[in-house]
């Protein structure tokens, strides 16, 4: 059986050329939209920071780029904190805003992964207001029933692992606060 290289090398040659010309026109895309991305990504953070923590008039990054020193014209506002941990739909994103006086004044999911009806209600304000109180001196503790105190927040129904992980990532930026506080 004979091979015919027309018959094989047209429909490759027109599938290259296909390739190559989506590929160029998705990098200039990306190229000229770049710079935009860029600017809506900051008015997001931006806008983010002012929720977790209202108080603030500014934010200036810290030094290490870790956390954001919300100000007052000269006077501390407080901090905010971005932390991750492993969720049940991945990796979930939060931010947290803790006042001067050690008090969680906000805290925002940015990314989750999770699913609809169960863990995606983390994203309720009903859920993020339970830590809304003074940082408590070993962190929060999650419980599946009963009433809540200062250092507990009650867990969402059917899905605790949220619920843990939310409160993971307060509890990280307790630490990085405690650290800050503890250097000043």
């Amino acid at each position: 059986m004979k091979i015919d290289t027309k018959e094989v090398l047209t429909p490759a040659l027109t599938l290259f050329v296909i390739c190559l010309v989506t590929a160029v026109l998705l990098a200039g895309t990306n190229l000229m939209t770049r710079d935009k991305i860029v600017e809506i990504n900051q008015q997001s953070e931006s806008a983010s920071r002012q929720l977790v923590l209202p108080s603030a008039k500014a934010f200036e990054d810290s030094k290490d780029g870790t956390y954001a020193i919300g100000k007052n014209g000269n006077s501390l506002a407080g901090y905010v904190f971005t932390t991750k941990a492993k969720s049940y739909g991945g990796d979930l994103k939060v931010m947290t805003g803790i006042d001067k006086d050690g008090k969680i004044t906000g805290v925002i999911l940015l990314s989750i992964g999770d699913t609809p009806g169960l863990g995606l209600n983390a994203e309720k304000e009903s859920f993020r207001d339970q830590y809304k109180k003074a940082v408590p001196e070993n962190g929060f503790e999650v419980i599946k029933s009963g009433a809540a105190s200062d250092t507990q927040i009650e867990a969402m129904t059917g899905a605790t692992i949220t619920s843990k992980a939310v409160t993971a990532c307060v509890n990280d930026a307790i630490k990085e606060y405690r650290t800050i506080k503890g250097g000043e």
